[in-house]
């Protein structure tokens, strides 16, 4: 006869607190990762309409990257920038950006003259000029499998308001990308496909940060609350009515005889407590889950908060320093394709020129202490080079002032 084997489970307190033996359970050694969950892009928008922090994270980017006008290699004339800004084209890709650090992607669909909406799964006529753009984020867009021809879909599902879809030739779109989805995690098309949310690595912290602020804010209102001791209290709760509205005018005559010192008269067995919390180390844990919230955003915590990340009133010329590195690199890897080939279709159909490259606008701009002071050291330093023969005034003045300032210096040899 096999031996029958029995599982004794005599550590039901020792298995609740700690887990030990369920690896499952167990809170020391057995701590993972839980698996990938596709981000709920309802539950993001939802944030970033009600957090001012979500807002920022989703639209701050964007916004410094289109601050200043872009420079159109080729267009001396400045035709084709007007015409972009007229048309709504900035614009458009600004709230591309956005869409794709809130869900993901976005997908910008061209419209030309003569369209209609029968006609816009169709390949446009290539005479048809531009006449503005619609964005849709990712989460509007619906993509399928068999839509794909190889790594790109042969047509855009897009869903409308009031349930309605439309399809879009690809020609028409142009995708905006968010942050790559790692390939062995691709269980998502539509994430695997756009990018995922910028957004949703902060979400959790965002969370904290609220929970921490709620507590904080319950404490000070629930600092001084008033204890009372009755005598008496359990037979008064014995009458028939439960002697509630005893208790209420016995608490009214208190609060009525109670004086500005908070003094009330009390009788022999009563007693009063005024409750408090300590506050003592909340600030220091409220700075901790901003400075968690900065390093997922990967936006310096002077920017995002307005408070440096140690408290002290130094100034945050670092942190701008790489809020603007940061932008622009954010700008080129996934706005600079996408509008490049905006600009060059604009271009190709309503101005008969062949403009697609440009040069984004300054995400930061010196005050004019700052520049006066460039300038000044700018001056000593070519006076450096004069004194040891290495330019002369007139090299100077033709470098830097005879077309307006500039930078930068060179001399023929």
């Amino acid at each position: 006869m096999a031996e029958e084997r029995q599982i004794f489970n005599d550590g039901a307190y020792e298995n609740m607190v700690t887990g030990l033996g369920f690896a499952s359970m167990d809170k020391s050694a057995n701590i993972r990762v839980a698996p990938y969950r596709p981000a709920n892009l309802v539950a993001l928008s939802s944030m970033k309409v009600q957090d001012g922090i979500a807002s920022f994270i989703v639209d701050g980017f964007p916004e410094a990257a289109l601050m200043k006008d872009i420079a159109i290699i080729g267009d001396n004339d400045g035709e084709a920038l007007n015409l972009a800004s007229r048309i709504g084209m900035f614009r458009a890709v600004k709230k591309a950006g956005s869409f794709l650090r809130l869900t993901g992607g976005a997908v910008v669909a061209t419209e030309y003259d003569g369209d209609r909406a029968e006609s816009l799964a169709d390949e446009p006529p290539k005479g048809a000029k531009v006449k503005g753009y619609r964005v849709y984020s990712a989460g509007k867009v619906e993509l399928r499998t068999e839509d794909f021809d190889g790594e790109y879909p042969r047509v855009f599902r897009v869903n409308l308001l009031g349930g309605r879809q439309v399809l879009l030739h690809p020609s028409r779109c142009t995708v905006f990308h968010g942050d790559e989805l790692p390939d062995v995690l691709e269980n998502s098309l539509a994430e695997s496909f756009f990018g995922v949310s910028a957004l949703y690595p902060v979400e959790q912290s965002l969370k904290e940060l609220a929970a921490v602020s709620g507590a904080i804010t319950n404490m000070a209102q629930e600092t001084g609350t008033l204890l009372m001791r009755m005598s008496n209290l359990n037979l008064m709760l014995s009458k028939p009515d439960c002697g509630v509205n005893d208790i209420h005018k016995v608490m009214s005559l208190l609060k009525l005889t109670m004086n500005s010192m908070r003094a009330a008269f009390a009788g022999k067995d009563d007693g009063f407590d005024i409750l408090s919390h300590n506050f003592q180390g909340l600030p220091e844990v409220w700075q901790k889950c901003m400075v968690q919230v900065a390093a997922k955003s990967r936006i310096p915590m002077s920017i995002l908060f307005g408070q440096s990340a140690t408290g002290l009133a130094q100034t945050n010329e670092g942190d701008t320093q790489a809020w603007c590195q940061s932008v622009d690199m954010w700008r080129n890897d996934c706005l600079y394709r996408p509008t490049c080939a905006l600009l060059a279709d604009l271009t190709r159909r309503n101005l008969g020129r062949e403009l697609s490259e440009f040069e984004w606008g300054a995400v930061d701009e010196m005050t004019l202490k700052q520049t006066l002071e460039a300038k000044k050291l700018q001056a000593d330093t070519l006076n450096t080079y004069y004194q040891m023969g290495a330019v002369a005034p007139e090299e100077v003045r033709r470098a830097v002032f005879e077309n307006g300032h500039s930078w930068e210096v060179s001399v023929e040899g």
